[in-house]
C-alpha cells in the first residue's frame, strides 16, 4: 500500500463505529444479552447499592426494543404525512420510491404531462423525478394517459419476456422430439427389414402393421406431451432393443387371426 493511501479503519473506533451502523440487531442482541446476565448473575461491588444494577438491566432488557420501537414508530408517523411518489422509467428500467414533504410536492414543477395518480389515489406515479439540492425545487414529468404509465409497460414487459422464455424452451423441446421421432423411424425401418428377411429366410409371414401400431403409439405420446409438461424428452423414451426380432406370425396364426375378426377357416 502506497503512503498516500491509508486503510479501511484507522482505529478500533473506527471498527466499533462501523459494526454500530451495520449491525444495529447485533448491537442490540449484545445489550439484552448483557441485561439478561447481570439479572442472573447480580454481581455485587462494594460501595454500589444494589437498586443501580436493577436500573443497569433494565435499561439493557428494555432499552433496545423501546428504542426500535420509537424510531419504528417516528419513522411510520413521518411518512404518513408525506406524498408517495413512485418513479419508474421502463426505458432506463428505473424504479424508485420517494417520500416527499407535502410542501416540496405543492411546490414542484411540472414539465410535460402531470404525474399519474395510482394506489387508490393516494400516490403519485412519474417517468422523470429530478431534485435541485442548490436550489431545492421539484421537477417531475408524468404520463398523458394511465395506460401509458411505465408501471404497466414494465409489468407487459417481464410478462413478454416469461412468455418469449417459455417458447424458446417449448421450441427446444419440440426441436428434441423431432429428432427422437426420426431417430424412431430409422429404427423401425432396420426393424422391419431384419424381421422381413427373417421371414423369407424361414417361409414365414411377417407382421404388416407392426410400423402402423409404433406410429400410432408414438402418435399418441406426442398428443400427451404439452409444452407445460414436456422438460427433457429423454425421459419419454423407451426401451428399444434392435438385436431383439419381432415374433414373425406363421400360416396358422395368421388363420386364427382371421376366424377371430369374423372370417372363416378354409
Amino acid at each position: 500500500m502506497s503512503d498516500g493511501l491509508s486503510g479501511t479503519f484507522g482505529s478500533w473506533s473506527d471498527r466499533l463505529t462501523y459494526i454500530a451502523a451495520e449491525g444495529q440487531l447485533v448491537v442490540l442482541g449484545v445489550l439484552v444479552s448483557l441485561g439478561a446476565a447481570l439479572v442472573w448473575i447480580r454481581p455485587s461491588i462494594p460501595g454500589i447499592p444494589p437498586i443501580v444494577y436493577g436500573w443497569l438491566a433494565a435499561l439493557l432488557l428494555l432499552g433496545p426494543p423501546l428504542l426500535a420501537l420509537f424510531v419504528t414508530g417516528a419513522r411510520w408517523l413521518r411518512n404518513r404525512r408525506m406524498v408517495e411518489v413512485y418513479h419508474i422509467n421502463g426505458v432506463t428500467d428505473e424504479r424508485e420510491k420517494y417520500y416527499v414533504e407535502p410542501g416540496v410536492w405543492d411546490e414542484k414543477t411540472v414539465e410535460g404531462p402531470s404525474p399519474y395518480r395510482c394506489n387508490d389515489n393516494e400516490a403519485f406515479e412519474v417517468r422523470e423525478f429530478d431534485w435541485h439540492e442548490d436550489t431545492e425545487t421539484l421537477v417531475v414529468t408524468g404520463c398523458f394517459f394511465s395506460r401509458l404509465a411505465d408501471s404497466k409497460l414494465t409489468t407487459v414487459k417481464a410478462m413478454l419476456e416469461d412468455v418469449h422464455g417459455d417458447l424458446i424452451r417449448t421450441a427446444i423441446a419440440y426441436n428434441r422430439l423431432r429428432g427422437r421421432i426420426s431417430k424412431m423411424g430409422v429404427e423401425i425401418e432396420r426393424d422391419s427389414i431384419n424381421a422381413q428377411a427373417e421371414a423369407d429366410e424361414r417361409g414365414l409371414m411377417t407382421q404388416k402393421t407392426s410400423v402402423k401400431e409404433r406410429f400410432e403409439a408414438a402418435e399418441d405420446d406426442a398428443d400427451e406431451w404439452s409444452s407445460d409438461e414436456i422438460k427433457d424428452v429423454g425421459d419419454y423414451e423407451h426401451d428399444f432393443d434392435p438385436t431383439e426380432p419381432m415374433e414373425p406370425i406363421t400360416m396358422d396364426t395368421g388363420q386364427q387371426a382371421a376366424a377371430t375378426d369374423g372370417g372363416h377357416n378354409e
